[in-house]
């Protein structure tokens, strides 16, 4: 469009996790480099989310896991040759989604924001053709992180205290802050005594917060600053996300009258959409994404108030061999996809959730 003088009109914004890959690859490399590094990122997660959202804390270490794991992959030894190669080696894409993102890309500006690792997204963008001046993640390199011996081992230990955590399920509100279970407050307590406090002073963690920035808030940054440099309005703003530091994204797209889709999302990311998909095939956000590019949120609105099959054999589209593949692919039964509102908020949330964690690996 560009060599043909002619504005872009829409752009398309998604996460990479749960969307393009099932995999998450940072949690995947606390398993290999840090003892137990699986359920310590289990627990760090969950604190991640009880303090952003629940409690509505505002410091440097709310939002973001990813921050958060780095010292201890250090201190297991990770490098950043290593760890581009296990990146490179296990990553398991969801199902056409190369085909769906590709396609995407082929109708309008596409774009990947992730508060992931380079090392991973690297390969995920050379393997979907994405050009890495339309990917924004965590640029920054183990191996100029420097960690004493001494820390090191302190480190270990604060991991072994931390897996000792009980995880719960609990869903709290994003808007409001309720008091915790007693679980959810001990793990508060503890990860704020054990890991915050004892490292705030160790040689590393101003190197951290300055290296590896992308959370949720600076997510929805990065979505205002495309909107500047493409003169593109938010309202004509497509943006998938699943995690909770998609919320603010998210929250801001559909609050402008955009495309907010969760998908397979987190409570946190159904909160800030105005449509849910349940699914493994990400082929419903493409036909999805086409029918806002040519009627925008209203026409959305209209063919998911029609969701059968019947109804989309024979209604206008914008791409009627994208739609013939995707009805090909779901004859009888098509995906679950909700116009999410105040009224099914809650049970959209619940069966996200569920479903969410019946497909993850």
């Amino acid at each position: 469009m560009a060599e043909l003088g002619l504005a872009e009109e829409t752009q398309f914004i998604c996460s990479d996790h749960v969307f393009l890959t099932r995999s998450n690859h940072v949690r995947d490399l606390c398993a290999r480099y840090v003892k137990n590094g699986g359920r310590l990122y289990d627990v760090l997660s969950r604190y991640d989310s009880l303090t952003l959202y629940a409690l509505g804390r505002d410091t440097a270490n709310a939002g973001s896991v990813n921050r958060l794991v780095v010292p201890f992959l250090k201190a297991g030894g990770i490098t950043d040759e290593a760890a581009y190669a296990f990146c490179k080696s296990t990553p398991v894409i969801m199902p056409d989604a190369d085909r769906v993102i590709r396609y995407i890309s082929s109708q309008m500006p596409a774009f990947i924001s992730s508060e992931s690792y380079e090392h991973h997204l690297l390969n995920l963008g050379e393997s979907f053709g994405i050009s890495l001046s339309n990917i924004s993640c965590n640029t920054f390199s183990f191996d100029s992180i420097k960690i004493s011996r001494p820390d090191a081992r302190s480190l270990r230990s604060i991991a072994s205290t931390l897996i000792n955590a009980r995880l719960t399920e609990e869903m709290y509100s994003v808007t409001q802050s309720p008091y915790l279970n007693k679980f959810d407050s001990k793990l508060v307590d503890l990860v704020d005594e054990e890991y915050i406090k004892k490292t705030s002073k160790m040689d590393f963690n101003d190197q951290l917060r300055k290296d590896i920035r992308i959370a949720g808030n600076e997510k929805a940054y990065s979505i205002l600053e495309l909107c500047r440099k493409k003169e593109i309005e938010m309202s004509a703003t497509i943006v998938v996300g699943s995690d909770e530091s998609d919320y603010p994204a998210m929250d801001l797209v559909r609050d402008s009258d955009g495309l907010s889709i969760a998908f397979n999302g987190t409570e946190y990311a159904v909160r800030g959409s105005n449509v849910a998909i349940l699914d493994e095939n990400p082929i419903t956000v493409a036909v999805l994404s086409m029918e806002f590019y040519n009627g925008g949120i209203e026409s959305v609105y209209d063919m998911i108030d029609n969701w059968n099959v019947e109804s989309l054999r024979d209604c206008p589209c914008a791409d009627r061999n994208l739609m013939n593949m995707f009805l090909a692919q779901f004859p009888e039964k098509l995906p679950e996809v909700y116009r999410v509102n105040d009224d099914n908020l809650v049970d959209v949330t619940v069966k996200s959730a569920a479903y969410r964690k019946r497909i993850l690996v």
